[in-house]
């Protein structure tokens, strides 16, 4: 993606032609399945995170937006007494860089799926891996890789094992790097070591279809776990009929990317050749109670700068010039 600096893009003539395309038909395909387009501010003036990109409005400190999610909960936080169904949205957000090479402003296209508390969340689930599935159609993509997970296969062995804090951060972190012999060494003496060790390598086999739920079966926490088992089985066989040609789906067991914020099952896309993923989101039950709303949540963000960046350097993984 052309750059003018390293942290604020310039689009030339080509990548804005394609953001725009690209916006247009992402917010076209949601709006044909019921979402409507949000457009939150771009100016944050509560819990200002960390991250974010700071300044003062006059003596008031505020920050850019630096995340939809967020931005959007606020918003529907305050302006809905029930929650709508379906949302989408379109635009920038603006995060100070972990690395010297990356952007602050990013091009991001994304929907939501919100829902009372208690209500069923399996359907909407689905719906969002429908979606996405379709997203490397709409964007040209000649093949993609779709991973599912499941935050709660990490969080709820966490949990009865009663690990937070630092340990926890570093079976996390073990887990992040694909090394399961990093789980025994970080808990080391602990009583759950035997057995979060174990968890690991069940978590850890190799990425597959359908096949890999069967690894959780020499997990020592296989029952603790058998309704998210269940789940993801009855999503595998849902979607695996309708898989486009172009999409391989796969099974990561161990994804703890966003495990913090994430309560539930996983999305996240990729492309041959990609160093980072395209799309990615899932469920996130715990955010809207935290603004004092019992309702549940899930989305995927679509990462439009990461693609911008792959369709200049790899065009040949695209249909035709995007």
């Amino acid at each position: 993606m052309p750059v003018r600096t390293p942290h604020f893009p310039d689009l030339l003539f080509g990548p804005a032609a394609r953001l725009r395309k690209w916006e247009g038909a992402l917010i076209g395909l949601f709006e044909a399945h019921g979402y409507r387009e949000l457009h939150p501010s771009l100016v944050l003036r509560e819990s200002l995170p960390d991250g974010a990109l700071r300044f003062f409005d006059g003596d008031e400190l505020v920050a850019l937006r630096w995340d939809f999610t967020v931005a959007l909960a606020g918003l529907l936080a305050r302006g809905f007494p029930t929650p709508p169904a379906r949302v989408a949205y379109a635009g920038a957000v603006f995060r100070r860089p972990v690395q010297p090479w990356e952007a602050v402003e990013r091009f991001e296209v994304g929907c939501e799926r919100i829902q009372p508390e208690g209500e069923s969340s399996a359907e909407a689930d689905l719906e969002l891996a429908r979606l996405l599935m379709a997203i490397p159609g709409v964007l040209g993509l000649k093949s993609a890789i779709l991973h599912l997970g499941h935050a709660a296969l990490v969080r709820r062995p966490l949990e009865a094992e009663g690990l937070f804090g630092d340990l926890a951060d570093a079976v996390v972190a073990a887990l992040s790097r694909r090394a399961p012999h990093r789980v025994k060494e970080a808990l080391d003496g602990h009583p759950s070591a035997g057995r979060l060790t174990a968890h690991a390598e069940a978590l850890l086999s190799e990425l597959d279809g359908p096949t890999t739920l069967d690894a959780l079966q020499a997990s020592p926490y296989a029952e603790l776990l058998r309704d998210e088992r269940d789940h993801m089985d009855r999503a595998l066989k849902a979607l695996l009929p309708i898989l486009p040609p172009n999409l391989e789906l796969r099974v990561d067991l161990a994804d703890v990317a966003g495990l913090g914020f994430y309560t539930g099952p996983t999305l996240r896309l990729w492309a041959p050749g990609a160093q980072q993923e395209l799309a990615a989101g899932g469920r996130y039950d715990r955010l809207f109670p935290g603004l004092g709303r019992p309702w549940q949540a899930a989305g995927f963000c679509v990462r439009l700068s990461r693609l911008l960046d792959l369709a200049e350097t790899r065009p040949d993984l695209f249909e035709q010039a995007q």
